[in-house]
Protein backbone atom coordinates (compact mmCIF):
# COMPACT_ATOMS: atom_id res chain seq x y z
CA UNK A 1 0.00 0.00 0.00
CA UNK A 2 1.25 3.09 -1.02
CA UNK A 3 1.91 5.73 1.98
CA UNK A 4 0.60 8.85 1.49
CA UNK A 5 2.24 12.44 1.49
CA UNK A 6 0.83 13.36 5.12
CA UNK A 7 1.74 9.76 6.41
CA UNK A 8 5.33 9.92 5.10
CA UNK A 9 5.96 13.41 6.81
CA UNK A 10 4.26 11.87 9.88
CA UNK A 11 6.72 9.24 9.93
CA UNK A 12 9.39 11.25 9.13
CA UNK A 13 8.84 13.66 12.28
CA UNK A 14 7.98 10.43 14.21
CA UNK A 15 11.54 8.31 13.13
CA UNK A 16 9.86 5.76 11.77
CA UNK A 17 11.44 6.43 8.10
CA UNK A 18 14.90 6.42 7.30
CA UNK A 19 16.54 8.75 4.42
CA UNK A 20 19.47 6.76 3.49
CA UNK A 21 21.19 5.89 6.98
CA UNK A 22 19.91 9.04 8.60
CA UNK A 23 16.68 8.90 10.74
CA UNK A 24 14.75 12.07 11.12
CA UNK A 25 15.47 11.38 15.14
CA UNK A 26 19.30 11.73 13.87
CA UNK A 27 18.61 14.87 11.40
CA UNK A 28 16.74 16.48 14.70
CA UNK A 29 19.70 15.71 17.19
CA UNK A 30 22.57 16.83 14.33
CA UNK A 31 20.39 20.42 14.52
CA UNK A 32 19.81 20.94 17.91
CA UNK A 33 24.17 19.85 17.75
CA UNK A 34 24.73 22.45 15.12
CA UNK A 35 22.93 25.32 17.18
CA UNK A 36 24.03 24.86 20.12
CA UNK A 37 27.74 24.68 18.94
CA UNK A 38 26.67 27.74 17.08
CA UNK A 39 25.57 28.92 20.41
CA UNK A 40 29.16 28.61 21.43
CA UNK A 41 30.74 30.41 19.22
CA UNK A 42 28.87 33.47 19.36
CA UNK A 43 28.85 33.46 22.93
CA UNK A 44 32.41 33.59 22.79
CA UNK A 45 33.09 36.14 20.23
CA UNK A 46 30.85 38.47 22.25
CA UNK A 47 32.74 37.48 25.13
CA UNK A 48 36.47 37.83 23.45
CA UNK A 49 35.41 41.49 21.82
CA UNK A 50 34.80 43.14 25.30
CA UNK A 51 37.96 41.26 26.74
CA UNK A 52 40.10 43.00 23.91
CA UNK A 53 38.43 46.39 24.34
CA UNK A 54 37.63 46.72 27.59
CA UNK A 55 39.02 43.89 29.56
CA UNK A 56 38.12 40.44 31.43
CA UNK A 57 36.80 42.29 34.17
CA UNK A 58 34.20 44.06 32.36
CA UNK A 59 33.14 40.82 30.95
CA UNK A 60 29.06 40.52 32.19
CA UNK A 61 26.82 37.12 31.25
CA UNK A 62 23.92 38.93 31.50
CA UNK A 63 25.63 41.36 28.73
CA UNK A 64 26.92 38.49 26.74
CA UNK A 65 23.83 36.79 26.93
CA UNK A 66 21.85 39.40 25.27
CA UNK A 67 24.50 39.76 22.31
CA UNK A 68 23.36 36.67 21.37
CA UNK A 69 19.84 36.74 22.04
CA UNK A 70 19.77 33.95 24.46
CA UNK A 71 18.34 33.98 28.24
CA UNK A 72 21.25 34.53 31.02
CA UNK A 73 19.65 31.16 32.83
CA UNK A 74 20.55 29.70 29.02
CA UNK A 75 23.95 30.88 28.89
CA UNK A 76 24.96 29.61 31.98
CA UNK A 77 23.27 26.30 31.20
CA UNK A 78 25.71 26.44 28.81
CA UNK A 79 28.99 27.64 29.93
CA UNK A 80 28.61 27.56 33.78
CA UNK A 81 30.20 30.29 35.50
CA UNK A 82 31.92 33.10 34.23
CA UNK A 83 35.32 31.42 34.95
CA UNK A 84 34.07 28.89 32.74
CA UNK A 85 33.11 30.77 30.17
CA UNK A 86 36.47 32.43 30.39
CA UNK A 87 38.47 28.75 30.64
CA UNK A 88 36.13 28.22 27.03
CA UNK A 89 37.78 31.58 25.40
CA UNK A 90 41.40 30.49 26.28
CA UNK A 91 40.89 27.00 24.86
CA UNK A 92 39.80 28.20 22.12
CA UNK A 93 42.12 30.93 21.74
CA UNK A 94 44.95 28.73 21.99
CA UNK A 95 43.85 26.27 19.81
CA UNK A 96 43.42 28.57 16.47
CA UNK A 97 46.74 29.84 17.62
CA UNK A 98 48.88 26.17 17.80
CA UNK A 99 46.24 25.31 14.67
CA UNK A 100 47.80 28.37 12.71
CA UNK A 101 51.27 27.71 14.14
CA UNK A 102 51.48 24.17 12.56
CA UNK A 103 50.27 24.95 9.24
CA UNK A 104 53.04 27.65 8.81
CA UNK A 105 55.50 24.85 9.89
CA UNK A 106 54.04 22.45 7.57
CA UNK A 107 53.97 24.92 4.27
CA UNK A 108 57.52 24.61 4.34
CA UNK A 109 58.32 21.48 3.64
CA UNK A 110 62.12 20.51 4.24
CA UNK A 111 62.71 24.01 4.68
CA UNK A 112 63.58 24.17 8.42
CA UNK A 113 64.86 28.06 8.13
CA UNK A 114 61.41 29.15 6.14
CA UNK A 115 59.57 27.34 8.64
CA UNK A 116 60.76 28.03 12.02
CA UNK A 117 60.89 32.03 10.18
CA UNK A 118 57.04 32.04 9.28
CA UNK A 119 55.82 30.54 12.52
CA UNK A 120 58.36 32.91 14.72
CA UNK A 121 56.89 35.53 12.43
CA UNK A 122 53.60 34.31 13.13
CA UNK A 123 54.09 33.80 16.82
CA UNK A 124 55.31 37.38 17.29
CA UNK A 125 52.54 39.39 15.01
CA UNK A 126 49.53 37.86 16.10
CA UNK A 127 50.40 38.15 19.54
CA UNK A 128 51.13 41.88 19.09
CA UNK A 129 47.71 42.52 17.78
CA UNK A 130 45.22 40.32 19.72
CA UNK A 131 45.92 41.25 23.84
CA UNK A 132 44.06 38.09 24.84
CA UNK A 133 46.60 35.76 23.23
CA UNK A 134 49.32 37.80 24.17
CA UNK A 135 48.17 37.32 27.98
CA UNK A 136 47.86 33.76 27.33
CA UNK A 137 50.84 32.73 26.00
CA UNK A 138 53.24 35.22 28.30
CA UNK A 139 50.85 35.11 31.44
CA UNK A 140 52.17 39.35 31.95
CA UNK A 141 49.77 41.99 31.48
CA UNK A 142 48.88 42.69 28.10
CA UNK A 143 48.93 46.41 26.77
CA UNK A 144 47.11 49.04 28.81
CA UNK A 145 47.93 46.85 31.86
CA UNK A 146 44.76 44.64 32.10
CA UNK A 147 45.62 41.89 34.44
CA UNK A 148 41.43 40.39 35.20
CA UNK A 149 42.30 37.21 33.06
CA UNK A 150 45.26 36.41 35.06
CA UNK A 151 43.49 34.35 37.92
CA UNK A 152 42.31 31.79 35.36
CA UNK A 153 45.80 31.00 33.68
CA UNK A 154 47.94 30.43 36.62
CA UNK A 155 47.42 26.70 36.03
CA UNK A 156 47.44 26.99 32.24
CA UNK A 157 50.78 29.02 31.23
CA UNK A 158 53.07 26.18 31.36
CA UNK A 159 51.21 23.61 29.50
CA UNK A 160 50.81 26.01 26.67
CA UNK A 161 54.41 26.67 26.65
CA UNK A 162 55.17 23.03 26.39
CA UNK A 163 52.44 22.76 23.76
CA UNK A 164 54.31 25.47 21.81
CA UNK A 165 57.77 24.04 22.29
CA UNK A 166 56.52 20.38 21.38
CA UNK A 167 54.83 21.51 17.69
CA UNK A 168 58.42 22.66 17.11
CA UNK A 169 60.05 19.29 18.74
CA UNK A 170 57.74 17.24 16.68
CA UNK A 171 58.16 19.07 13.17
CA UNK A 172 61.78 19.97 13.47
CA UNK A 173 62.13 16.45 14.10
CA UNK A 174 60.14 14.89 11.27
CA UNK A 175 62.40 17.04 8.73
CA UNK A 176 65.58 16.00 10.18
CA UNK A 177 65.26 12.77 11.85
CA UNK A 178 69.12 12.01 12.01
CA UNK A 179 69.91 15.12 14.35
CA UNK A 180 70.92 15.30 18.13
CA UNK A 181 67.45 15.17 19.99
CA UNK A 182 69.50 17.21 22.44
CA UNK A 183 69.96 19.93 19.37
CA UNK A 184 65.98 19.66 18.50
CA UNK A 185 65.16 20.17 22.13
CA UNK A 186 67.38 23.26 22.65
CA UNK A 187 66.35 24.41 19.01
CA UNK A 188 62.50 23.99 19.94
CA UNK A 189 62.76 25.65 23.55
CA UNK A 190 65.07 28.58 22.69
CA UNK A 191 62.47 29.84 19.36
CA UNK A 192 59.89 29.74 21.63
CA UNK A 193 61.01 30.91 24.84
CA UNK A 194 63.06 33.80 23.53
CA UNK A 195 59.75 34.32 20.57
CA UNK A 196 57.65 35.01 24.43
CA UNK A 197 60.00 37.05 25.93
CA UNK A 198 60.27 39.19 22.76
CA UNK A 199 56.40 39.56 23.10
CA UNK A 200 56.19 40.88 26.72
CA UNK A 201 59.12 42.95 26.15
CA UNK A 202 59.36 44.13 22.33
CA UNK A 203 62.58 45.94 21.99
CA UNK A 204 62.72 46.10 17.66
CA UNK A 205 60.96 45.27 14.52
CA UNK A 206 59.19 42.15 14.79
CA UNK A 207 61.11 40.47 11.03
CA UNK A 208 64.44 41.11 13.00
CA UNK A 209 63.23 39.26 15.84
CA UNK A 210 61.96 36.30 13.30
CA UNK A 211 65.42 36.40 11.37
CA UNK A 212 67.16 36.23 14.98
CA UNK A 213 64.87 33.58 15.93
CA UNK A 214 65.96 31.57 12.50
CA UNK A 215 69.71 31.92 13.44
CA UNK A 216 69.71 30.40 16.63
CA UNK A 217 67.28 27.53 15.25
CA UNK A 218 69.57 27.21 12.23
CA UNK A 219 72.64 26.84 14.26
CA UNK A 220 71.45 24.98 17.20
CA UNK A 221 70.91 22.39 14.99
CA UNK A 222 74.42 22.51 13.00
CA UNK A 223 72.82 24.14 9.60
CA UNK A 224 74.25 26.45 7.04
CA UNK A 225 73.14 30.24 7.94
CA UNK A 226 70.31 31.87 6.88
CA UNK A 227 70.06 33.39 4.03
Amino acid sequence: MKMSSIDYIACLLSGAVRLGCVTAVDLRAETRAFGRSRLRELALDAAREVVIERGWAAVRMGAIATAVGISRQSLHGEFGTKDELGGALVMRESAEFFAEMQQRLAAHPGDVAGGVCSAAQYMLTVARDNPLLQTILTQAPAKGGDVSLLPLLTTRGEPLIDKAVGIFLGWVGGQLPAADPADIRITAESVVRLGLSHIVAPSRALSDVAADLTLVACRCLRLPDPV
